[in-house]
């Protein structure tokens, strides 16, 4: 019994480290994670998991990050650019 705790706590604890686009782009843009819509760009079939674009309130962004993730940066983008 004291195991499975053990586990149970260790997993939990791993959760908050785990970054997700949209919780990234939401922190880069000012914008409520609830609120980014990750959108299926050329980006995503390609693969890329370091760039993306997504969208809030209308808007479109086109956001990179490092591969460790602890660094990303959205700019205001054109449908051009993330078809």
């Amino acid at each position: 019994m004291k195991l499975r705790i053990l586990v149970l706590v260790a997993a939990v604890s791993a959760l908050p480290g785990c970054k997700t686009q949209s919780a990234m782009t939401a922190g880069a843009i000012g914008c409520g994670t609830i609120s980014v819509d990750i959108v299926n760009s050329r980006y995503a079939r390609e693969g890329s998991t370091t760039v993306w674009c997504a969208k809030c309130k209308n808007k479109l962004y086109h956001c990179v990050s490092n591969p460790e993730r602890s660094r990303v940066e959205c700019k205001e983008a054109g449908p051009d650019l993330c078809e």
